[in-house]
């Protein structure tokens, strides 16, 4: 958080002295006068976590936004970002709490939330619609307050089922992802490759959301296999040690130390990866693989975004398919991961190996620990009738438009 702690006779109506500021130096706007009005009837203490609990919404929608737009949302009442902003900070702060026991989370939504409805309502009685645009303005805000009663970010435990992609939703994926696709819904080359190498990454070899996040741009590595002469290629799964400051919001690490790991991975998709890096990475001042197009290291909101907007680019089939198998209608990078880790235990299994070598052999290829019950119920549901039908063909090497890049070369 940017708190600066100024002079009172400089700024006489900041009562505690207290003003939060953009990565500028600029005050922000509305927490201005949100302390201006509250800040004399609390505890300095208590103004500084509520200020550092708004200032950390503020920067969140900056890295979901790729801008410090919160301020020109709240202003200019779109309503209907302002309430997207608000669920996707929910789903964080959710997950989050779903992760640790540390932390007040719903304590910082409620902060959020009430600093977010008294501005909003301060702004309509100020400057109050007119005729229908009031009605509509109304009605919105009175949605976003149903969000306090109904959202609720106690931790809750987490769901063992297994979900895997079907098949066609996963060939679908692909053909909305093919950045020479009429369907892909991103509008630059740039993006369209960025954001078709990171799914491949998810799906092909099972990384957390927030892994490939974490790389660095040379994270992959080849070698001669001094036995058959061919050349193998693998990934570094852990974090960039660059030195660098990462100026995310949640800057991605690895998630435990068994975490760490290197991963085979097929030349089709090295020559992706290393393709993406030649003609559309471009020059950027960090050392991350992935980046946003404020030349900034690519973000958890960013991939959310992205992944929202390819399962909203799939036809009702799929998304009805979604929503009887895993009970939502979208794709997540979970959901890769779930559909890489049943690909890959049928691929050893159909290898040869027996169950429980499989099962190791699968704990260490995702980085889970060894009290970790998770390899049991992938193996549990290798034998389900409902994931009998993924592919029959080599995973690694399944996207034709990777066979024509890597036979170009």
């Amino acid at each position: 958080m940017t708190v600066q702690y100024i002079r009172s006779s400089q700024f006489p109506t900041y009562l505690n002295g207290i003003v939060l500021t953009n990565s500028l130096g600029v005050p922000r706007y509305w927490p201005t006068v949100w302390e201006a009005m509250h800040g004399s009837s609390v505890s300095v203490s208590t103004l500084q976590a509520k200020l550092s609990a708004i200032d950390r919404f503020y920067r969140f929608v900056a890295d979901l936004k790729e801008s410090d737009c919160l301020d020109d949302l709240l202003t200019s009442g779109d309503l209907a970002e302002v309430e997207a902003c608000l669920q996707s900070y929910f789903m964080l702060l959710r997950n989050s709490a779903s992760r640790s026991l540390r932390g007040n989370y719903s304590r910082n939504w409620r902060i959020v939330f009430h600093f977010v409805y008294e501005v909003l309502v301060n702004i309509e009685t100020a400057k109050p619609c007119r005729g229908s645009s009031s009605i509509a303005y109304k009605q919105r805000l009175n949605r976003i307050k149903q969000l306090s009663s109904s959202l609720n970010v106690t931790r809750t435990p987490r769901s063992t089922q297994v979900r895997a992609l079907p098949a066609d939703v996963v060939e679908e994926l692909y053909e909305v992802a093919d950045p020479t696709s009429n369907r892909n819904p991103f509008r630059s080359e740039r993006e369209r490759w960025r954001n078709y190498t990171l799914l491949l990454l998810y799906l092909h070899q099972g990384l957390r959301r927030s892994e490939p996040l974490a790389l660095a741009v040379n994270a992959i590595k080849s070698d001669c296999d001094p036995l058959s002469g061919e050349l193998r290629y693998w990934i570094d799964i852990t974090n960039n040690r660059t030195g660098h400051i990462d100026p995310r919001f949640l800057a991605p690490s690895i998630k435990t130390d068994l975490s760490h790991r290197q991963l085979p991975i097929s030349p089709t998709l090295s020559s992706l990866i290393r393709f993406y890096v030649d003609n559309y990475r471009a020059k950027q001042p960090h050392s991350f693989l992935f980046s946003s197009n404020r030349k900034r290291p690519l973000s958890v909101p960013n991939v959310n975004s992205i992944f929202d907007r390819l399962s909203d680019a799939l036809s009702e089939k799929s998304k009805k398919r979604l929503a009887s198998r895993n009970g939502v209608e979208k794709v997540t990078p979970h959901d890769c991961r779930h559909t890489s880790a049943v690909v890959r235990l049928r691929a050893f299994i159909d290898n040869g190996l027996e169950m429980d070598l499989a099962i190791q052999n699968l704990r260490i290829f995702f980085g889970w620990s060894k009290s970790s019950v998770m390899p049991q119920h992938y193996a549990k549901a290798y034998f389900e009738e409902r994931l009998n039908t993924i592919w029959n063909s080599d995973f690694d090497n399944r996207v034709t438009l990777l066979r024509t890049l890597s036979s170009s070369e």
